[in-house]
């Protein structure tokens, strides 16, 4: 028993750069939601499916490194709950190209508003969790920033609501709000995570 016990107390996975990676392949997915938001092509819809299997891949590995971990920079229900958060974010940007392809609907202004705030809340994101552990450095101020971004999501939705035609193509007009739907739980999955991110912070101080 005594021999085991170096390599025990050295077994320490990254868990915390396994979360870090895991918000970074969730900005890359919405950087390629929001080029294909703009312009509609096909290589930027593959990219946003392809960022939600990687995610799905470095999900995996996080959660066999907190089977094997003894002790870690967060607590492992936070890693735990932090991930699967994350997760929900690439599987709705998922959604949304795979219920637009499926429709035939091409996106338009107001989608191209909607996906460039949630990458920019992404990006927040993904600043203040390759902060945590790190008291000193405010993570906390990135969690505001990009829940003040995710929640703008709501307000091009909004915008875009407006602007849908009365009359005339029954089916487009149908198949753009089932498209902004999408957007929509993209912004309300993101707050997910900046609050729990936010909970994190608060439980490392």
């Amino acid at each position: 028993m005594t021999a085991r016990v170096p390599w025990l107390m050295s077994h320490r996975p990254d868990v915390l750069g396994l979360l870090r990676r895991h918000a970074e392949v969730t900005c890359t997915g919405l950087s390629a939601l929001t080029r294909w938001s703009a312009g509609g092509d096909a290589v930027d819809l593959q990219a946003v499916r392809d960022a939600e299997h990687e995610g799905d891949d470095v999900r995996r590995e996080l959660l066999q490194a907190l089977t094997t971990a003894l002790t870690t920079p967060i607590e492992q229900e936070h890693a735990y709950a932090l991930s699967e958060r994350i997760d929900e974010v690439l599987n709705c940007a998922k959604d949304t190209v795979r219920i637009a392809e499926a429709l035939g609907w091409r996106p338009d202004a107001h989608a191209a508003a909607m996906a460039a705030r949630a990458e920019e809340a992404s990006t927040h994101l993904l600043t203040a969790i390759g902060k945590l552990g790190n008291r000193h450095e405010r993570p906390g101020d990135d969690v505001e920033l990009a829940i003040k971004a995710a929640r703008r999501v709501e307000h091009e939705l909004l915008a875009g609501l407006a602007a849908l035609p009365r009359e005339g193509d029954l089916f487009g007009r149908i198949a753009t709000l089932e498209v902004y739907r999408r957007y929509s739980a993209l912004g309300e999955a993101l707050v997910r995570v900046a609050d729990r991110t936010w909970y994190t912070v608060l439980k490392v101080l």
